[in-house]
């Protein structure tokens, strides 16, 4: 987007000198609707010859809306279980398709993302299970009902199954209400004299930051006891049958020769009410004999959620952590950087302004003050990858992923969630006569940088992966996978903001008999501010 302080329509929302004090009378007139879809199951692919799967889908409908931008999330788990003792290859399309009005035209295919997993090794990597999600967003030039839905491929299978599941979506879509064009007429005429959309319902949307817990360090050794990762509080008061979009990601790190099973369970408690467990996904990895270093992360759409305060958590369980080796060393498997956001929107059209009087006799949870959350303006903005990068050595420069612009000048105090998905592919070989070792390690940076102040670092996100030496002359592994995280925080400042990922390769092992390469692509990247 293009910042723009001058809006001719608000000119009274700039804010005094002293930011922290200022007080917009209104923010730029903007809702953004959000619609939760559905999984469909799961699919074990055993061939090639195994027809595609639609995994999760969404509706959208955009009848009313004026050059709608919609952004779609998606999340799944995969896994992968080797069928005897030998090579393995596997490659899967994922494929997001749009239908639009007519349930009988072709679907319309907007993107593919790929997974792969491909070794030479013998007994190694027998099980496999992990997260694969990604974001995307697209500008619709006419209004109408669009179903959007994702549908995963069997591309290559070769001595394993392959197993997809836990699909889940959900759709942002950003209205403007402007007056709309006459070319809009034409796709749906139910406006009214100056085409303000007669069946235009807002709806109360509340963005609520979450914190991390922590690392928290599993070991071989240690008793196994479930810990909490990451939690996020939300007032649903103010709210007419609430529903509430969750999101969570954080880094799993894996020692040399430890095999991990991970269960990640989401809470809700609500008011006094007890903990209600709202799904679970699994992490797993067994015979991997190498260091590991990835994302995890998934989205979860709650329907029929209860007006008042409520904290959602999730607790993660060490169901196995083992030493694959006959060497006398304590093996681990640490999970951090967890990070978790909550939106939540009303199901039904608002209140009357006269129920809000209502929230001074409710005793906010979180702060306990008189007051519970209103809901507020929100504005979403899309934002753009910036192609692909090959890294073959640590000297080479840090590379821009993604980018998003949003403007937060109309706000006195923004919250603001970044959202950021892409794909990390990889190849390691390592060769055992010369002891060569292959590497990868990357540094997913995300940063900000508002108006003419100076850029600010905000989070750091790993991806490792080793390959050593061992008893076959040369040992290759190779992949491709998501790499995404959520991100959220509060600006004291606000202003034009740029929010950015860079990618730098921290270390790239190379040598004689040594490859190690690592491609990133398929950066995307999308940005929601509201006032905290």
């Amino acid at each position: 987007m293009t910042c723009n302080h001058i809006y001719e329509d608000y000119k009274s929302c700039k804010p005094d000198e002293e930011c922290g004090k200022s007080k917009p009378k209104h923010p730029k007139p903007q809702k953004v609707l959000l619609e939760c879809g559905q999984g469909t199951g799961s699919k074990t692919f055993t061939s090639t010859e195994d027809t595609p799967f639609q995994l999760a889908n969404v509706t959208v409908d955009t009848t009313s809306l004026n050059k709608p931008e919609v952004v779609i999330k998606f999340s799944s788990l995969v896994r992968l279980e080797k069928i005897e003792n030998a090579p393995r290859t596997v490659t899967l399309k994922y494929e997001l398709f749009r239908t639009y009005n007519n349930e009988d035209e072709e679907p319309l295919s907007l993107g593919t993302w790929m997974f792969e997993k491909a070794d030479d090794l013998q007994e190694r990597f027998v099980t496999l299970e992990e997260s694969f999600s990604f974001i995307f967003c697209e500008k619709l030039n006419c209004l109408g009902c669009c179903s959007y839905f994702v549908k995963v491929t069997p591309v290559e299978i070769t001595n394993s199954t392959a197993t997809v599941s836990d699909g889940e979506m959900a759709a942002l879509t950003k209205t403007l209400r402007y007056p709309l064009e006459d070319n809009c007429k034409a796709c749906s005429p139910i406006y009214d004299n100056i085409f303000i959309p007669k069946n235009f319902k807002s709806k109360d949307t509340i963005l609520a930051c979450g914190q991390g817990n922590g690392g928290i360090v599993f070991k071989d050794s240690g008793l196994f006891l479930p810990a909490d990762i990451a939690h996020v509080t939300i007032d649903t008061s103010s709210l007419n049958k609430p529903k509430v979009l969750i999101e969570f990601s954080t880094i799993i790190k894996i020692s040399e020769d430890a095999d991990a099973i991970l269960q990640f369970e989401l809470f809700r408690v609500c008011g006094d009410g007890d903990p209600v467990s709202r799904g679970i996904w699994k992490f797993e990895m067994t015979k991997s004999e190498e260091l590991v270093n990835k994302a995890f992360s998934f989205i979860f759409c709650d329907c029929n959620v209860p007006s008042k305060c409520c904290e959602y958590f999730v607790e993660v369980t060490p169901i196995e952590i083992e030493d694959d080796d006959d060497i006398d060393e304590e093996d681990d498997v640490t999970v951090y950087n967890g990070r978790m956001i909550a939106l939540a929107q009303s199901s039904k059209e608002n209140f009357h302004y006269d129920y809000y009087k209502t929230c001074d006799e409710i005793s906010d949870c979180i702060n306990r003050k008189p007051l519970c959350d209103k809901p507020k303006e929100i504005v979403l903005e899309c934002g753009s990858g910036t192609g692909s990068r090959t890294f073959t050595s640590q000297s080479e420069e840090p590379f821009q992923l993604a980018n998003v612009t949003i403007d937060t000048t109309s706000f006195c105090k923004p919250i603001v969630n970044i959202q950021f998905s892409s794909i990390v592919s990889f190849e390691l070989t390592s060769e055992e006569i010369m002891g060569g070792e292959a590497s990868i390690q990357l540094r997913y940076e995300l940063f900000r940088k508002c108006d003419n102040r100076r850029v600010s670092s905000l989070g750091v996100w790993e991806f490792e992966m080793t390959n050593e030496e061992g008893d076959q002359a040369l040992r290759t592994i190779e992949g491709t996978e998501s790499f995404d995280f959520t991100f959220c925080e509060h600006i004291t400042c606000p202003g034009c903001c740029d929010y950015f990922v860079t990618v730098t390769a921290i270390e790239i092992i190379e040598g004689p008999q040594v490859i190690s390469i690592a491609t990133v692509s398929n950066g995307r990247i999308a940005a929601l501010a509201q006032e905290g």
